[in-house]
């Protein structure tokens, strides 16, 4: 049985994926980023934000939501010369 999908694996993910890509991000605004979108998410279905992690959430997740970041960021050159997300993640 697959482990439980949790925010803070969501932000292992995300985080994780950011760094494979030679970027960094603030954990803490990942968090906070991804919470709100749980619980903007959990609103338009009318549910709980822990339900929208244990039904709705998928393995991959914080990677995927990490894909347009990572795009976002080589369009538009959004990061400094160490590497770290700049502006909002």
């Amino acid at each position: 049985m697959p482990a439980p999908i949790t925010l803070a694996r969501l932000v292992d993910e995300f985080v994780e994926t950011l760094d494979q890509h030679g970027l960094t991000a603030d954990r803490a605004a990942v968090e906070q980023e991804m919470r709100e979108r749980i619980s903007a998410i959990a609103e338009r279905l009318r549910v709980d934000p822990q339900t929208v992690l244990e039904k709705h959430a998928r393995p991959g997740w914080g990677r995927q939501m990490s894909a347009a970041v990572i795009d976002q960021v080589r369009k538009e050159r959004l990061f400094d010369q160490g590497g770290a997300v700049s502006g909002q993640v």
